[in-house]
This record gives structure tokens, C-alpha cells and sequence, in this order.
């Protein structure tokens, strides 16, 4: 795969998000770092639109660490039950905001909070400041390992140099884009007829062969 598909991609992937990336709250240019780490952490392993039902009122009532700080793990659980593993992000946030400690603005200080990993880390860092990172989950995996296929490293520390080669300064609105990519076109079952990468995708290319 050449650099200029690379380049092409970048570029295809930018355009498409202009006009199709998903409206959610935690997405407003104007969101604080803490803002977007609440968004980030409740968005593991849980659909946006569920996080979407209950981030308003969470932020509402917990506005800063120092709400968490002085509220009880109860009253956590009862305001984020509706994502699943409730107990889980009640007690980690209130470890994390035991410490007294703003949230950090580095990545790998980030990382080290619990129940942080380095995608929410990244994520947060990205969104909250345009920090030229990348995101990697499954769906952003999936994407590249179809659209590059061959090129696709199979160690994670490979696979993460792979994606801050692909980053651009833009790297807000390329993430942005790459994940709801992964999530509206490049599918379990997905979109090709609708993809602006079928003319370089390896995978699309592949399928098409076997028709």
C-alpha cells in the first residue's frame, strides 16, 4: 500500500466527516478537558447514544472532580446505572477524584488513572486539546485492517505506530470521522456500495474478486 493511498485516505476520510459525523454533547468544540474525559470513560465498552441519555444530567450534577470528590458512590450509581458496570465507574471515579488532582493533560499521565486506557487517554487528550494522536478501538482496527489489509501490523505496539503515521494535523476532525467511519459505513456487515475507499480498499477488492 502506497503512501499516496495513505495520503488519499486522509484525505477521502476528512471529507466524508464534514458532512456525515454524528451530533453528541460531549463533541461541542467548547467542552472542557474533565468534559471530555467523563464522555470518554462512560463510552467504553457502551454505545454513544446510551452514554448521550445520561451525560447532561450527570455533568448537571456533578459539573467538576469536586462534586465527585464530596458525593457518595451511591449517588454516582444511581446517576450512570443505565450504562452498565455502574459499581465499576463509580469507584474509579471516586478514586480518581480522591486524589485532589485536576485531570491531567498528558496522555500517559492520563493512562495511568483507574479503569483508563490508552484509548480513552488518547480520546481525551485528542478532543479536549487537538492533540495529534490516534484512537485505536475495534471499529477504527477494523477499518484499517480492510482498507490496508496487507499493511495491517498484527502486535498492538505496531499497530499503534501504524496509526500515528496515518494521523493528520487535523486530528481532531480525522479521529472524529475514523471512528464514526467504523461505526456507520465500514461495519460488522458492511457499507462498500457507499464507501469512498472502494476503489483502494484491499478487502473491497478481495470481495469483489470473489464475485
Amino acid at each position: 500500500m502506497s503512501s499516496e493511498t495513505e495520503r488519499r485516505f486522509r484525505e477521502d476520510l476528512l471529507e466524508w466527516g464534514e458532512q456525515n459525523l454524528r451530533d453528541y454533547p460531549w463533541r461541542e468544540p467548547d467542552r472542557t478537558l474533565y468534559e471530555v474525559f467523563v464522555a470518554e470513560f462512560f463510552l467504553t465498552q457502551t454505545p454513544a447514544d446510551n452514554v448521550a441519555a445520561v451525560y447532561t444530567g450527570f455533568l448537571e450534577r456533578f459539573p467538576t472532580l469536586d462534586e465527585i470528590r464530596e458525593a457518595s458512590e451511591d449517588e454516582l450509581v444511581e446517576e450512570i446505572e443505565p450504562l452498565g458496570f455502574q459499581n465499576m465507574r463509580a469507584k474509579a471515579l471516586k478514586q480518581i477524584a480522591s486524589a485532589d488532582d485536576p485531570i491531567p493533560t498528558d496522555p500517559d499521565s492520563l493512562v495511568e488513572l483507574p479503569r483508563v486506557g490508552r484509548y480513552v487517554a488518547n480520546a481525551t487528550s485528542c478532543f479536549a486539546q487537538g492533540d495529534r494522536l490516534p484512537v485505536l478501538d475495534r471499529n477504527v482496527e477494523r477499518v484499517y485492517r480492510r482498507v490496508f489489509r496487507d499493511e495491517w501490523p498484527e502486535t498492538e505496539t505496531e499497530q499503534l505506530d501504524f496509526t500515528k503515521r496515518m494521523v493528520p494535523d487535523e486530528a481532531r476532525s480525522y479521529n472524529l470521522a475514523l471512528l464514526d467511519f467504523g461505526s456507520l459505513v465500514c461495519r460488522t456487515e458492511p457499507m462498500c456500495s457507499q464507501c469512498f475507499a472502494n476503489e483502494y480498499c484491499v478487502y473491497y477488492r478481495e470481495l469483489s474478486d470473489e464475485t
